[in-house]
């Protein structure tokens, strides 16, 4: 991403961002240069930990050396420790490694139980964390992360892909997002080809909207979609799993964080506008919008939608027939609704000729 912002970088690119959380922070990332959002809370993470993951990832902890413990919040800490019958035990091994606090307030928390040489991030989040320790060689180390969010599961699995050993200790359960409605709209929007790209930031996440589609029979049309027509970014390894068990092939950035990810969809989504030259003038066509040399016209998405068919074939006609082929939202039209598309995407761009028609052919760029 260019920094400071560009806030025109994806102006006219519409993006969904599913994560555990109702607004993500990879949202107000790739909004602040420009994209039009949808956030989508795939699953709820829930302050509650579940006590057969704790004491299952504090036996895996007892049992092996730790170099590195990783704490993420303080409630999840707090929730660790109250959780584990010999606390006392537990500590013991703690104390033997470095002690890594993704903010002020974790580190006061391990402090709370005595435990001292604490480093902390001045970003205050367990994002620089596991960024700082996927940047350090971390081949050969023993990891304990305490996690609050199904998202930190990523980075865990890189982690691993990079030589380190890894106990995950969730200090969260997920539970079915409150907001179904969104969810519907989501899958609906894939569906229907009318999202530019997908950022899928956790396994969790993933799996439960791919099971909403396939519950109400959306599940082909979705994954029909992803990856060939729109734009499918998997934040790390474990939701490009879950996508590839559908036969859909994500593409996943070097590094599980927000810039890397934001990065990797603009590059992807740019990649995708179709470019052509109408006269004197440079278009760009976008998901919801044009660029005439560098200005940017919003436009429906039927009148777009056949102005980019048009424009990936410069200089040819292409009849009613052809555009229906083309474009999925003409399918089932007649040709009177492709006049129409043809006279919005007119007015859409005052006093410039985008198209010329030719009788009883059809359209043309007007090149």
């Amino acid at each position: 991403m260019q920094h400071p912002a560009d806030p025109s970088l994806l102006a006219g690119f519409t993006v969904a961002v599913i994560s555990h959380r109702r607004r993500h922070r990879l949202a107000d990332l790739l909004e602040g240069h420009g994209a039009r959002i949808v956030s989508v809370q795939g699953v709820r993470a829930v302050p509650q930990p579940d006590r057969a993951a704790i004491t299952r990832a504090t036996t895996e902890v007892l049992a092996g050396p730790v170099d590195d413990v990783l704490a993420a919040s303080a409630g999840g800490i707090r929730a660790w420790l109250q959780a584990v019958p010999d606390p006392e035990r537990l500590l013991r091994v703690l104390r033997t490694a470095r002690l890594l606090a993704a903010d002020a307030r974790a580190a006061d928390a391990l402090r709370g139980f005595g435990l001292r040489d604490i480093l902390s991030t001045t970003a205050g989040s367990a994002d620089e964390l596991f960024r700082h320790l996927l940047t350090h060689a971390p081949a050969g180390r023993h990891v304990v992360a305490q996690l609050d969010a199904p998202v930190q599961a990523e980075a865990c699995e890189t982690l691993r892909h990079r030589g380190a050993a890894v106990v995950e200790v969730p200090t969260f359960r997920s539970e079915p997002p409150n907001d179904v409605v969104g969810l519907r709209r989501a899958v609906e929007l894939i569906s229907r080809r009318q999202l530019d790209a997908v950022a899928w930031l956790d396994p969790l996440s993933t799996g439960h909207v791919l099971r909403f589609a396939a519950d109400h029979g959306r599940l082909p049309a979705l994954t029909d979609q992803l990856g060939t027509h729109v734009v499918t970014v998997s934040r790390g390894p474990l939701a490009a799993g879950v996508l590839r068990r559908h036969g859909v092939a994500p593409s996943v950035p070097p590094l599980p964080f927000d810039e890397e990810t934001a990065a990797l969809l603009a590059r992807s989504v740019l990649d995708r506008a179709v470019h052509a030259t109408v006269g004197a003038l440079t278009l760009e066509v976008r998901g919801h919008a044009i660029l005439l040399d560098g200005r940017l016209y919003p436009v429906q998405q039927g009148p777009v939608d056949v102005l980019r068919a048009l424009a990936r074939a410069p200089g040819d006609v292409l009849s009613s027939a052809d555009l229906r082929q083309q474009v999925p939202g003409l399918t089932n039209v007649d040709d009177h609704a492709i006049e129409m598309a043809v006279s919005r995407l007119r007015r859409s761009v005052p006093g410039v000729e985008l198209i010329h028609t030719v009788i009883k052919r059809g359209y043309r760029l007007a090149v």
